[in-house]
C-alpha cells in the first residue's frame, strides 16, 4: 500500500505540471502582430468570459488555470500570495477538474461556494499529501458541469493540458502562456511584465 501511495504521489507531481520534475515553467509567446480577432486575442477573450474567481484588484490581470488537486498549482498559488497586493495584480483563478478522481468535485465545490475565493483559500490552506486539495467534493449541478467543461476547453485551446497554466498580455502586447512552476525570481519578473 505504501509503495502504491508513493507511486501515485510521484505520478501526481509529474502529471500535474505536465513537465519533468526538474524542469521549471515552459513559456509560449504569441506574437504581438496578431491583431484583434486572431488566435491570441481570442484566447484572452475566452478567458475573460470563463468561469473564474478573482483575487486582488490591481489593473494588471493574470489568469491561472488550475486543478484543486495539482501539487504544482498549490506551490504557484502560495508563491503568488505575498505578491498580489504588493505588485498591484489581479489573479483570476480558472478551475478545471481533470487531474484526479476528486478534482471535478472539488472544482465544483469552488464554483458553487457562497464565497468561491474563500473556498480556494481553504483548498490551498488544507492541501496535503493524502488527499491533495483540502475541499470536500460536491456533485456538480448541470450548470457547474458545463462551466467546468468550458474552462477545460480553454485549457485545451492552449495546446497542452497541463496545470498550472498562467496566461497574460505582456507590456509588449504579446499573449504569454507559462506552464508549470516558475523560479523564485521569475515570478516577480513575470508579474512586472503584465500589461496594465
Amino acid at each position: 500500500m505504501r509503495m502504491r501511495y508513493l507511486a501515485t504521489w510521484a505520478t501526481a507531481l509529474i502529471l500535474c505540471a505536465g513537465l519533468p520534475l526538474s524542469q521549471t515553467a515552459l513559456a509560449v509567446t504569441l506574437p504581438a502582430q496578431n491583431s484583434a480577432g486572431t488566435e491570441d486575442n481570442a484566447l484572452l477573450q475566452r478567458l475573460s468570459h470563463a468561469h473564474w474567481v478573482a483575487q486582488g484588484s490591481g489593473p494588471r490581470v493574470l489568469y491561472m488555470i488550475f486543478d484543486p488537486d495539482c501539487v504544482s498549482c498549490h506551490v504557484v498559488f502560495d508563491e503568488l500570495q505575498p505578491l498580489i497586493k504588493a505588485m498591484d495584480v489581479t489573479v483570476r483563478y480558472v478551475p478545471v477538474g481533470y487531474f484526479t478522481q476528486s478534482s471535478p468535485g472539488k472544482a465544483a465545490a469552488i464554483l458553487e461556494a457562497k464565497d468561491p475565493l474563500a473556498a480556494i483559500m481553504k483548498n490551498e490552506r488544507e492541501f496535503n499529501k493524502e488527499r491533495f486539495g483540502g475541499l470536500n467534493e460536491v456533485l456538480p449541478s448541470p450548470a457547474t458541469e458545463k462551466a467546468l467543461e468550458e474552462n477545460l476547453a480553454i485549457l485545451r485551446a492552449t495546446e497542452l493540458v497541463a496545470t498550472p497554466t498562467l496566461i497574460y498580455r505582456s507590456r509588449q502586447g504579446k499573449v504569454v502562456i507559462l506552464r508549470g512552476r516558475l523560479g523564485k525570481g521569475d515570478m516577480r519578473s513575470m508579474l512586472r511584465d503584465i500589461a496594465s
